[in-house]
């Protein structure tokens, strides 16, 4: 006869038989078992019953830990917007949303859905075996107050490049959450300020706009020298050189979801997504858009000059990359951000997003620089520029002078662009 320990995972508590004689609870020391095969059973509540033969040999320790099978429903859960947070009221994660088919032991749980900004919701459930329990839930948005004024007054308003209904002064009840704020009136220089607006405060903001033409949503890139180019860096940058532009507006932001739909109304894109760049848009389709809202596309040229300004950096905001001020490879989200984030990142004229996010279609097809002695088969009438790389591209193609090219009808889901138009003389 020799000693006998049996234990249960992952739970102790579990009743044990041992060929038909009761022992005890795990975990439990039984003195003396003979030396072979024994019928174990286990059962706990929450637990599927457990049945195994363990064989008792003569020596070391006969210890046995026996791993028991929960009893299980499944939990979906779905919010709008999604990527809300799903835990139980003792604070266990479960996950974010869309969570799907979420396994949890039998029993009485409340669920806690939350997500910054945003009012939590709670529901009671009581997990019966194999059940399954679905929630879609409709978060409602903290809100925060924004009085607005300008001078002078009866501007129009845009929130997240979403012009309001509402002109300055105006008093703004919104969702909690970082914005763009926009205003402007003809004749005069649109003015902005990013704000982020806390849940239940209230914020008043001035804005002063200055007497001048700049169309609204562009800015003004003087006429002048600037340089265009690297050496040292891929061949197609090569030479670096000084060129001069006449003057020219550029957008400050990239053409978003929204704007573009207000062309092609047929166009498709995820919900809440309006203020994101408009992206797998090829260049015909970029062109086509520029030609009906009275503009066109930068030139490679202009779309450097926008991006670098005039004293040959590397990146819009200086020489060296910076992930707090581009959404590219580096930050890790894998999708564009609204335009105007990482606002860290302006260019030397007002322009944002001019690294990541999306590439940007240019006006030029893929030709040899002037003095460019490599000459590659690439080079022609077949393919277009695009620039800035995306959120799919390391910082050496987030690069002012970076060139990337493709056919006029790609596609691709990083594809997007910004509009230009001649400046008044």
């Amino acid at each position: 006869m020799f000693p006998v320990r049996i234990e249960s995972a992952p739970a102790p508590g579990a009743e044990v038989t041992v060929d038909g004689v009761s022992e005890g609870v795990t975990p439990v020391n039984i003195d003396a078992l003979g030396k072979g095969a024994h019928e174990l059973v286990l059962e706990l509540d929450k637990y599927r019953t457990t049945s195994q033969k363990i064989e008792v040999g003569e020596e070391g320790e006969n210890v046995f830990v026996i791993t028991m099978e929960p009893v299980v429903g499944y939990l979906t859960v779905n919010s709008e917007p999604p990527d809300a947070m799903v835990r139980l009221e003792d604070g266990t994660i479960l996950g974010k949303t869309p969570l799907i088919r979420h396994p949890l032991t039998v029993g009485d749980y409340t669920i806690e859905i939350v997500k910054r900004d945003y009012h939590g919701r709670k529901e009671t459930i009581s997990v019966k075996e194999f059940f399954q329990y679905e929630f879609r839930e409709a978060l409602e948005p903290m809100t925060a107050d924004l009085k607005l004024f300008s001078r002078p007054t009866g501007a129009s308003i845009w929130l997240n490049n979403i012009l309001q209904k509402e002109k300055t002064p105006a008093s703004l009840t919104v969702p909690a959450g970082f914005y763009l704020v926009r205003v402007h009136l003809e004749d005069y220089i649109e003015a902005e300020e990013r704000v982020n607006l806390e849940p239940n405060t209230s914020r008043e903001l001035r804005l002063q706009m200055n007497p001048g033409h700049v169309p609204m949503g562009m800015a003004l890139v003087p006429g002048g020298e600037f340089i265009w180019g690297e050496d040292n860096r891929s061949p197609d940058e090569a030479p670096r050189r000084k060129a001069f532009l006449k003057a020219f507006y550029i957008d400050k932001y990239e053409v978003t979801n929204a704007d573009y739909r207000k062309v092609f109304p047929d166009f498709k894109y995820a919900k809440g997504r309006d203020d994101s760049p408009a992206s797998g848009v090829s260049w015909n389709e970029a062109s086509e858009y520029a030609k009906r809202t009275g503009k066109r596309l930068p030139t490679e040229a202009e779309w450097e000059k926008a991006a670098r300004g005039t004293d040959g950096r590397e990146f819009p905001w200086g020489m060296a990359f910076d992930p707090e001020c581009a959404n590219g490879e580096p930050s890790g989200l894998g999708a564009t951000t609204p335009v105007g984030s990482y606002f860290k990142g302006v260019s030397p004229f007002g322009c944002m997003n001019m690294a990541g996010n999306v590439y940007e279609w240019t006006e030029d097809l893929y030709l040899i620089y002037p003095g460019n002695k490599v000459v590659t088969k690439e080079y022609g009438q077949s393919f277009r520029v695009l620039r800035g790389g995306s959120y799919t591209t390391a910082p050496f193609n987030m690069r002012c002078a970076r060139r990337h090219f493709d056919h006029m009808d790609a596609k691709r889901a990083d594809y997007g662009f910004r509009c230009a138009s001649d400046a008044q003389p």
